[in-house]
């Protein structure tokens, strides 16, 4: 028999959740599990992601939908994974997480200051391309890791986003869709591909970026 159900999970700012629909688009279960990003008290303003504590609430998600509705994960055809745009994970050279943030994370205004006083028009020239802005963006996330946690920052072998992040822990497939890997403002949109070079003109490494599919 033809699979015949589809799953989504969406890491999104509140909560996680997975759902199942027939290949009719009607839904067929939904377990939710609302989670929040604590605020380290060294950084104002900062939200940490807890990778190890979210991914069992992911996790317990799917397995609860399939429970919930009795089906056979075999006849899944396909899923799919969403998330709260701009929140980022960085990975060591083994895979493994080792920083990660919530999009309503606020701690790098200071390298946001930073960025405009090396060159006042690099903003400008990065959202003609990319599409973002320095707000919410991955660029001064990842310098504010370079200026405040050089030692995360030297092990940093690659950088993603959650819903990467959540096909990596299902799949072991560690690369970026472009619909979310564009919000981190090192894209080129026209290519849908990474372009090392505005890293580059931040100051920032450009040997961190994995295959685009």
């Amino acid at each position: 028999m033809a699979k015949q159900y589809l799953m989504a999970v969406d890491a999104g700012t509140g909560s996680v959740r997975a759902v199942l629909f027939d290949t009719q688009g009607n839904q067929l279960g939904c377990v939710q599990r609302e989670w929040e990003h604590k605020e380290d008290p060294r950084w104002p303003g900062s939200m940490d992601f807890d990778w190890v504590y979210n991914w069992q609430l992911a996790s317990g998600c799917i397995r609860g939908v399939l429970n919930e509705t009795g089906i056979d994960p075999k006849d899944i055809a396909a899923v799919s994974t969403t998330c709260m745009r701009e929140g980022i994970v960085l990975y060591d050279k083994d895979g493994n997480e080792i920083w990660a943030c919530a999009n309503v994370d606020a701690r790098s205004n200071d390298e946001v200051g930073q960025l405009i006083r090396m060159d006042p028009s690099l903003e400008k020239q990065v959202y003609l391309e990319s599409g973002q802005t320095y707000a919410l963006g991955a660029l001064p996330r990842i310098l504010w890791v370079k200026n405040k946690m050089p030692e995360v920052y030297e092990k940093v072998a690659t950088v993603g986003m959650f819903n990467d992040w959540l096909i990596y822990k299902m799949t072991g497939v560690l690369e970026v869709e472009p619909s979310n890997g564009s919000t981190t403002g090192i894209f080129d949109l026209q290519k849908r591909a990474w372009d090392p070079a505005i890293a580059e003109k931040c100051g920032l490494r450009t040997d961190i970026f994995p295959p685009v599919r």
